[in-house]
């Protein structure tokens, strides 16, 4: 009877013990049951810190989001809001990656015109002086043209326009920094290659008679006579106020 008695005890205990041992660590505030946070709730405490400029943080909370509820639709703006939270950390790269993936998997989310822009702003961030490698400056340039092409009713579509001209005349003035280079090396074929992409890329960008006048230059430098005074006419007729016009002028007298 003592045997069995002291059996049904040692069933209970051991029936008993995982809840004890449930209620001692429940007690210890240093420790976090994981799976306990719905993703709202998740969502909501990321959402506190971004807007609390614990951007670092945020960005933690909402990578646990997507890894722990990829199918909820908190999922779905947290990976909007990653892209937020690095663009606020100045990590244009990765807030790039996350507008991207964003797009692509979205395209007709109500944000994704946003995505788009911040993506363009990402790479725009990254923009260097023309004596500079000018890959981001085409990556900005590219995601705005995107843009303006896919979303052109969205609230982005006209500033959107505005960093596509300011982008298309840095990639021009690049351009035309490297001709000239070509051209003060003596190096006119180069500077001719140069010039004449200004004209067929980027013939808004406010540099044509500046290239003009640097083609006629070079060709008159070469000995070619005629297509010389072709550019150095072309200022004139076309852009008769600029001030390479009255050197164009010049020139043709010289000539």
């Amino acid at each position: 009877m003592l045997s069995l008695i002291a059996a049904i005890s040692r069933f209970k205990l051991k029936r008993l013990f995982p809840i004890l041992v449930l209620l001692v660590f429940a007690g210890c505030g240093s420790v976090e049951v994981v799976g306990t946070r719905d993703p709202k709730e998740l969502y909501d405490t990321a959402m506190t810190a971004y807007y609390r400029e614990k951007f670092e943080e945020s960005e933690k909370i909402f990578k646990t989001l997507m890894e722990e509820y990829p199918l909820s639709p908190y999922s779905v703006e947290a990976q909007l809001m990653l892209g937020d939270a690095c663009y606020a950390q100045e990590k244009y790269d990765e807030s790039s990656s996350y507008y991207t993936n964003f797009v692509a998997l979205h395209p007709t989310h109500q944000k994704a015109a946003y995505a788009m822009f911040q993506k363009g702003m990402s790479h725009f961030r990254d923009v260097l002086t023309i004596d500079r490698d000018q890959t981001a400056t085409k990556k900005a340039l590219f995601a705005f043209q995107d843009l303006v092409s896919t979303y052109p009713d969205s609230p982005y579509f006209e500033k959107s326009k505005e960093f596509i001209t300011f982008l298309k005349k840095r990639l021009a003035e690049r351009e035309f920094y490297i001709a000239y280079f070509y051209y003060k090396d003596k190096n006119y074929k180069g500077a001719l290659s140069r010039l004449r992409d200004i004209l067929k890329e980027y013939p808004e960008a406010g540099l044509a008679d500046k290239t003009l006048f640097y083609i006629g230059e070079s060709y008159s430098r070469l000995g070619e006579k005629r297509l010389a005074d072709d550019a150095f006419t072309n200022i004139i007729t076309n852009f008769p106020e600029s001030p390479f016009a009255k050197n164009a002028k010049s020139r043709l007298k010289q000539s």
